[in-house]
């Protein structure tokens, strides 16, 4: 058993992400097609964030505050090409911005236990081959039921 915590679109274009020579669609719908045959395996192709320095960035965070200790779970809405191309990656910081871990997450199992000490996390979706992805969003549940 789970409960939606969020629900999260691509967001701002003009993210922390490098995507140099990609063509990116966003459609009125909120859905949003990149297009990039020679973005390098390994590329952050997007990143949602829990905590941003508002007066720096001039961006409000995408992602909800989460508790130590609890396990969550993604959801996307995706269509990657080839298929199984994409890949997230959830990296967790201390208060003073200092990476505590990162885990990587692979199909079908997306789910990731919120660290102690954790002040703030990013949610980054990784290339790993992919030439074309649209994508609609990405979902962020609580996992009530460790026997799911």
């Amino acid at each position: 058993m789970s409960r939606k915590i969020a629900t999260v679109g691509w967001g701002s274009p003009n993210s922390r992400a490098s995507l140099h020579g990609t063509a990116l669609t966003m459609s009125g719908s909120g859905e949003t097609l990149l297009v990039n045959n020679l973005m390098p395996s390994g590329t952050t192709m997007q990143q949602w964030h829990s905590f941003t320095d508002y007066q720096s960035e001039r961006d409000i965070p995408a992602l909800p505050p989460l508790f130590h200790g609890k396990t969550y779970s993604l959801e996307p809405t995706l269509e990657a090409t080839p298929p199984g191309s994409v890949f997230f990656c959830v990296r967790f910081f201390d208060g003073s911005n200092q990476l505590l871990q990162s885990q990587v997450l692979f199909p079908p199992n997306y789910r990731f236990q919120y660290p102690a000490k954790c002040h703030h996390y990013w949610v980054q979706l990784v290339n790993a081959g992919c030439d074309q992805l649209s994508f609609e969003s990405l979902v962020l549940w609580e996992v009530l039921d460790h026997a799911e």
